[in-house]
C-alpha cells in the first residue's frame, strides 16, 4: 500500500511540475514605426571627404507590385 501511495505521490508531484519546474520561455517583439538611420551621429557623416546623407526609405513600384525601399545614406 505504502508503495503504490509513494508512487502516486511521486506521478502527481511530476505532473504539477513542483519537482522539476521548467523556466518560463518569454517572447519578445518591439514595433518601430519609420525607417531610422544606421548610425546615430545625427542625419549625415563624412567620410573620405564627403559628406554622406540619410535618405529615407519609401515605397516603389516594381515589376507590377508594391515594394518598399530601405533608407540609406548616399553622397550629397
Amino acid at each position: 500500500m505504502k508503495y503504490k501511495l509513494a508512487v502516486l505521490l511521486g506521478v502527481l508531484l511530476c505532473a504539477s511540475g513542483i519537482v522539476a519546474p521548467t523556466p518560463a520561455q518569454a517572447i519578445g517583439f518591439s514595433i518601430e514605426i519609420g525607417d531610422r538611420p544606421y548610425y546615430n551621429r545625427g542625419p549625415h557623416y563624412w567620410h573620405h571627404g564627403v559628406r554622406w546623407y540619410w535618405i529615407p526609405g519609401h515605397w516603389r513600384w516594381r515589376h507590377g507590385h508594391r515594394i518598399w525601399v530601405h533608407g540609406h545614406y548616399a553622397p550629397r
